[in-house]
């Protein structure tokens, strides 16, 4: 398991770097076409690999180590579908993420059609979930 947790923090770094390397040095708003398509890559992958790495981190504290202070073994079975679910969860927050600031440059999205993108996600992943 921490080969997939290695490869979400290897996804992570690489693409805040291409992130980084996109908004300082193309300027994606005044560039042309394809550096706006990399920095809405860029920011899809490091916000997915972000936010699947931190929901790692807070069910592996909250789910698999209670506050009992025993150390037991962690099933993989288990760790494999936290890690499964985080990395689901990271990349619909980052699908609405993205398209909530895409929505944005065009300049169309508001506090409410945010919000409502967001529910959105929240109801796919719930019936996913299922």
């Amino acid at each position: 398991m921490t080969s997939a947790l290695s490869g979400i923090a290897l996804a992570f770094f690489l693409s805040l770097s291409s992130l980084v390397v996109v908004i300082l040095r193309v300027s994606p708003l005044t560039a042309p076409q394809y550096a706006l398509t990399f920095f809405f890559l860029s920011l899809f992958i490091a916000i997915a690999s972000c936010v699947a790495l931190l929901l790692v981190l807070i069910k592996s504290f909250a789910i698999l180590r209670p506050w009992s202070g025993t150390t037991e073994t962690i099933p993989a079975l288990k760790t494999k579908k936290i890690i499964g679910g985080s990395l689901r969860q990271g990349i619909f927050f980052s699908l609405a993420s993205t398209l909530v600031i895409f929505l944005w440059l065009l300049r169309i999205v508001n506090w409410w059609i945010a919000v409502l993108i967001y529910v959105a996600f929240v109801l796919i992943e719930m019936a996913v979930n299922r």
